[in-house]
């Protein structure tokens, strides 16, 4: 089926509509049935096969690390409807062609596809602007993204999409890939592969197809290059010398690398922060990502025992913001290994997971007279006594007594609690 207009950039429209460019692309499958794993979404019944076969019904953002097929997913969808397809990225769109988008689909309510990549990407006013055209139904969003959108994405635009899990392949779906690359007429010809060569290139990818076609590519025309077609074991190895330390998918995904790192941090292990620091970044990794987890570790296990640690860890986050790689590693390293080296304490989380519990599971008691706005009468004002101390309830009467915060030793408290 064709489509009467699709807005994307022309690289784009080379690399994601036609067969050119590389091997990923160009053995990219047109159909549902060709697509090579999600098994739990794709089979006779599975969520995506229905969704393609009823026209696209509903919205959807398709999560999952990168080469698990979410942009794949999103051109087979493409193919299989004769809906206007607009492709924008996250990362580049603005808010105007978002509304030009929304103009187009009003014309024509429920007849226009958008696609955006890397959705994660759009700020919070951008997210917004797609609410009421998703609402109405005027048209279908298809987003991407390999961070989790129930963090990532507005709970209003969550709520407004069904979020489909995409998980690394398997080691037979890695070998039907390499097989598809060695028959397609546009992948590797005439191609022959070793078992070992096949057996490296597939435990090197990760269950990251784009990983393991791309290396596979490589070594394709390494050995045509030497005038042979065959792929050993040895062409593998060149080929992954420098590729070896990528961030795949599982087990060495993103997610794996920085929670290896946060839990090296809350055990006080500066050796062990550091190497997986060194894998997250070596591997790729956005600094400002994993600036973001060593912040949220400054206040989530060191907390009140050391509130220095806030401080560097928010200027480590600034650093990797502004400046980026390489210069941002030392600022990193140096956050790491004062989080690793400090005293730590979760004082903080506790006590605000405490105070949340008792708001979510009682009722929304009302703030006694003397603590309201506009002069609650009996209100003491505290500057006017010694110390600037007085003996009042600021609690709701119906939790007088009730403790929130208990501090443990490590806890270094200005001024006395008693």
């Amino acid at each position: 089926m064709s489509n009467s207009r699709t807005k994307i950039p022309k690289e784009k429209q080379m690399q994601l509509f036609t067969h050119e460019g590389p091997l990923p692309h160009r053995i990219r499958p047109a159909l549902v049935s060709e697509i090579v794993g999600q098994k739990h979404l794709i089979s006779d019944n599975g969520v995506l096969t229905k969704w393609i076969e009823d026209d696209l019904p509903y919205s959807i953002i398709l999560w999952g690390a990168p080469g698990t097929g979410k942009t794949t997913i999103a051109m087979v969808a493409k193919s299989s409807t004769n809906k206007e397809f607009i492709y924008l990225s996250g990362a580049a769109t603005n808010i105007s062609e978002l509304r030009e988008v929304i103009k187009e689909a009003e014309k024509r309510p429920g007849q226009l596809i958008l696609f955006i990549d890397e959705i994660h990407r759009l700020a919070k006013n951008q997210q917004d602007v797609l609410l009421e055209p998703l609402e109405v139904g005027n048209f279908i969003l298809i987003g991407s993204t390999t961070e989790n959108p129930h963090v990532s994405v507005t709970r209003a635009l969550h709520s407004r999409i069904k979020v489909l899990e995409l998980k690394p392949l398997e080691k037979i779906d890695m070998e039907k890939l390499i097989e598809r690359s060695i028959n397609h007429p546009q992948g590797c010809p005439d191609c022959m592969i070793d078992s070992d060569a096949k057996a490296l290139l597939i435990s090197s990818s990760s269950g990251d197809a784009r990983r393991l076609l791309y290396n596979l590519e490589e070594a394709y025309l390494k050995a045509k290059k030497f005038n042979d077609l065959r792929i050993n074991k040895s062409i593998v190895h060149n080929v992954l010398q420098n590729s070896q330390n990528q961030i795949g998918a599982d087990p060495d995904s993103y997610y794996h690398l920085v929670s290896a790192l946060q839990k090296s941090l809350r055990g006080s292990d500066p050796d062990a922060a550091l190497y997986w620091l060194a894998r997250l970044l070596a591997g790729g990794a956005d600094p400002v990502h994993v600036a973001r987890r060593i912040w949220v570790t400054a206040t989530e296990d060191i907390g009140l025992a050391d509130s220095n640690a806030l401080t560097i860890a928010t200027n480590a986050y600034f650093f990797a913001q502004n400046l980026g790689m390489p210069e941002a590693r030392i600022a990193l390293s140096q956050a790491v290994l004062y989080l690793a080296c400090a005293p730590k304490s979760n004082t903080t989380v506790v006590s605000i997971d405490k105070a949340m519990s008792d708001v979510n599971e009682k009722p929304p008691y009302p703030v006694p007279i003397h603590l309201r706005s506009l002069g609650g009468e009996g209100y003491k004002y505290p500057h006017s006594f010694k110390d600037a101390k007085v003996e009042q309830e600021y609690l709701p009467k119906e939790l007088v007594g009730e403790k929130y915060f208990n501090p443990n030793e490590r806890d270094n408290i200005q001024g006395d609690r008693s």
